[in-house]
């Protein structure tokens, strides 16, 4: 079996799909995987644990002024040496980067030594690295079609945002804030929480404390729970929470779920079928969320508000919740753009694509076989 080397790093949003594809990989039989990414960063705290890690060092591209960025060739040759270093130690057969530019060094190297390299992009809009590095992939793995127009003709597959394992329906019991019999609103802004969607609910504090038939979870941002709990006092039918451990049990009971639109949230979104309304995080680069909720919103799964319109969101929980038939509507397009399974897909095309047989202890199966099982998927 083949010999891997994944690299991401910087946010969340690059790490969680490398590590899933990962995950998918050892499960089909793959042995050796390293991962390679920054010393004392969130991709080693999240990763290094788990899998053999190489340290490599990288630049960002400053987005302010120009001046910023004058030492920034010197800066990528120095890292590009070190990721030589690490690709020659390593000597992996395959590459898989999940963008961020943490990924172009390694991306550069593996391309310079002629070692296939795959590519993952999570946004609608594709990021710098994907971009720059896409001249040396064998497959751009993206999650829409919009996504697919910044690169090569030919070279793109559309298999969905990679999801942490999704736990069994049974071991997601209620959560004990979603009141029984109550329609759920689960409101989450991330570790963080976020400022946009924190200042429009507490507008609303009182029209949602008049709803006796509503349960409210809302993630806060550990940083602001004390302040916004002091503010808002205690409200029988809402919960706030710096934040959430065990998220996925209140994605899967939620009637409806108010987030940003970060590439990872909505794929964990979609996966579980659920409308939502999203507020893009409006400083993201090239506007990327907004360009991911309006995809969402093209295909009927979700509605969207941008921090910057008057304040209309509890009107449009309020409306949407009193029509069964919109929500019904909008959870069938969530499902239907969701996949739960893009990781297991991702890894198989990778594995065919290099000639492994993934099935080697199993004659009844064949590359053939599955080949057919991705293509029904992608019908």
């Amino acid at each position: 079996m083949k010999k891997f080397l994944f690299v991401c790093g910087g946010t969340g949003g690059h790490i969680f799909p490398a590590v899933a594809i990962a995950e998918s990989l050892k499960k089909m039989g793959v042995a050796d995987i390293t991962f390679a990414g920054r010393k004392d960063s969130m991709e080693e705290r999240l990763v290094a644990g788990n899998w053999p890690y190489e340290y490599i060092t990288a630049e960002p591209l400053h987005r302010g002024p120009f001046l910023k960025n004058l030492a920034l060739p010197f800066k990528l040759s120095k890292s590009l040496v070190r990721a030589k270093s690490v690709v020659k130690k390593v000597n992996p057969d395959v590459v898989v980067a999940t963008g961020g530019y943490v990924s172009l060094p390694i991306v550069l190297a593996a391309g310079s030594f002629g070692i296939p390299v795959y590519l993952q992009e999570q946004n609608a809009v594709a990021g710098v690295a994907n971009k720059f590095g896409s001249r040396y992939a064998k497959t751009i793995f993206v999650s829409s079609e919009d996504a697919a127009k910044f690169f090569p003709a030919g070279r793109c597959m559309v298999f969905g945002n990679p999801v942490r394992k999704l736990p069994d329906g049974d071991s997601l019991p209620r959560p004990a804030e979603f009141a029984e019999g109550k329609k759920a609103v689960f409101i989450v802004g991330g570790s963080q929480g976020a400022a946009g969607i924190n200042a429009k609910i507490e507008e609303s504090i009182k029209r949602i404390a008049a709803r006796d038939d509503v349960s409210v979870v809302w993630q806060v941002g550990v940083k602001n729970v004390d302040a916004i709990t002091a503010r808002v006092g205690d409200v029988p039918n809402i919960a706030i929470r710096g934040f959430l451990d065990g998220i996925y049990a209140y994605m899967k009971h939620a009637d409806l779920i108010i987030s940003r639109a970060g590439a990872s949230a909505l794929a964990e979104i979609l996966a579980f079928g659920k409308p939502s309304i999203l507020l893009p995080f409006p400083h993201a680069t090239a506007n990327h969320q907004e360009h991911n909720a309006r995809v969402v919103e093209k295909a009927g799964a979700c509605l969207v508000e941008l921090d910057s319109e008057p304040n209309d969101l509890w009107n449009k929980v309020e409306n949407l919740l009193a029509d069964s038939d919109k929500l019904g509507s909008m959870a069938v397009a969530a499902k239907g753009l969701g996949m739960p399974d893009a990781a297991d897909r991702i890894a198989k095309e990778i594995l065919l694509k290099e000639g492994c047989n993934i099935f080697a202890g199993d004659p009844q199966k064949s590359e053939l076989t599955v080949r057919e099982s991705i293509s029904k998927e992608d019908v």
